[in-house]
């Protein structure tokens, strides 16, 4: 679902840099510099060293401080899109990342038809009931083909988001959001863009807890304080999950905005309204074509008045 990842047309771009990019910045590098300061990793880390690094500190540090966190932030916001898609498992769907891809797909495909088998199950007992209703749930969350299956947890739920329209209406939805979010009304675009801004936070809070865990690892020396590592990484594990409750929310938002104004992509393209389904989805494959692939739209306008 990266193709459906752009920020809104109508977002707060200071807020959403605030949030999305400082503030994990800021995080990785006072936790380092904090480290460096207390001592390590030649000593053992003292609050004594801290304090007295953080008081030696002149004006013009604090102010280089702050200009590198904020530089830090600006080159990485435009890697925003490529850190979402790493975590959603597409380098590992090809290239030397298969090696771990495919067994992670394959353990995804067997959890997928222990779902469908169990929310399947014929003439089920009263006591079967809650645990088909959880698999129904669960398989709801990820893709309705196995063959599409990602190897991460927040690939799948963001891909089943992502074909839930083709599914349904014979639209592709990356290839039509762009066009479709420009027609939505500011409210549900202010939704859109507050469900996008939750999901970018935790992918990259995810991320930034990682790297504090791997550089705290090295650079703490060995002792009490290594906790602090595993204490970070933990936290980064707990945040991934996070992230995919925020994927699965987003794509509610998004499927919500393209079951209420899909025709409104056909009106504004100047195309027939349908008659029945099949007609429909006849129409906006055709339309996804077009935006997908540019290839030609047949068929006569249809021009309405205001």
């Amino acid at each position: 679902m990266s193709g459906i990842m752009p920020p809104g047309l109508l977002q707060d771009h200071g807020r959403r840099f605030s949030i999305t990019g400082t503030l994990p910045t800021l995080a990785v590098l006072f936790t380092v510099l904090a480290e460096l300061a207390s001592g390590a990793p030649s000593h053992m880390p003292s609050r004594e060293r801290l304090v007295g690094s953080l008081e030696s500190l002149v004006p013009g540090e604090w102010v280089l401080l702050f200009l590198g966190v904020t530089v830090a932030a600006l080159v990485l916001q435009p890697l925003q899109r490529q850190l979402v898609r790493w975590m959603e498992g597409y380098p590992m769907m090809r290239g030397p990342g298969a090696v771990l891809g495919r067994p992670l797909v394959a353990r995804w495909r067997r959890h997928w038809a222990r779902l469908d088998a169990l929310q399947q199950r014929v003439d089920p007992r009263p006591e079967d009931l809650p645990a088909m209703a959880a698999a129904a749930a669960r398989l709801a969350r990820l893709p309705r083909s196995p063959d599409r299956l990602m190897p991460t947890g927040l690939g799948n739920t963001l891909r089943a988001a992502e074909d839930r329209p083709t599914d349904t209406y014979g639209l592709d939805a990356v290839a039509a959001w762009p066009e479709l979010y420009a027609l939505l009304p500011e409210s549900t675009a202010t939704l859109v863009d507050d469900a996008r801004d939750q999901l970018d936070t935790t992918c990259r809070m995810a991320a930034a807890l990682a790297l504090m865990g791997g550089l705290s690892a090295v650079i703490l020396p060995p002792s009490r304080w290594t906790l602090l590592a595993v204490a970070f990484l933990l936290a980064s594990v707990l945040t991934y999950r996070s992230a995919i409750g925020a994927a699965e929310g987003y794509g509610r938002l998004v499927n919500a905005a393209v079951n209420l104004h899909r025709f409104d992509l056909l009106t504004a393209f100047r195309l027939p309204l349908p008659a029945d389904p099949a007609e429909e989805r006849d129409r906006f494959r055709a339309l996804s074509n077009h935006l997908r692939q540019g290839l030609p739209i047949t068929g006569p306008y249809e021009h309405r008045s205001p």
